[in-house]
């Protein structure tokens, strides 16, 4: 009598467990902000790539001439362009540059810019990233797949001990 009530308990708290994502991560903190800054060149793969508008003969509307960028604007693209990651982020939202937007979804015109400077044509990425508290990072990246492991380990052990009652009981 106590086989069947053990495989039970065992597969009903693996089920639990794996199940694990639907309950976690709870929020413990709301998430911060960090404000970031990408350059690259235009190319065919690129968001403005060749087949774009910003490329042919409607480009003055898309593209932005480096000389026409603000001082700010001017720096946070040399930056970003002569970053070795390409790109850098801030913290602080009076790090941010005031003549340009950042938008969590950025768009051609709002947060994608296409900045021509010397002859070659590059898209300024600004935009708004969402970080969330390290609890809640630590939750998805150790916490749910141990709880998941464990969890799918109970199922197997609550399959084998009742196979085995099974087995011992004919």
């Amino acid at each position: 009598m106590r086989t069947p009530l053990a495989a039970a308990g065992l597969v009903a708290l693996g089920v639990l467990l794996m199940a694990n994502p639907l309950f976690l991560p709870v929020s413990v903190g709301e998430p911060t902000p960090a404000y970031t800054h990408t350059v690259q060149p235009v190319t065919e793969g690129s968001v403005a790539g060749f087949e774009s508008p910003a490329n042919g003969s409607n480009a003055s509307d898309a593209v932005v001439a480096y000389a026409d960028l603000s001082p700010d604007a001017r720096a946070a693209f040399d930056r970003a362009r002569d970053s070795p990651e390409g790109g850098f982020g801030v913290e602080r939202p009076d790090e941010r540059v005031d003549s340009l937007s950042y938008p969590t979804e950025p768009t051609l015109g709002d947060g994608i810019l296409i900045v021509e400077r010397d002859g070659e044509r590059y898209e300024f990425w600004t935009r708004t990233v969402e970080r969330e508290p390290g609890a809640v990072v630590a939750q998805r990246v150790l916490l749910q797949p141990a709880a998941f492991l464990v969890g799918f380990l109970a199922v197997v052990a609550g399959a084998a001990v009742g196979l085995r009652g099974r087995l011992d009981g004919e």
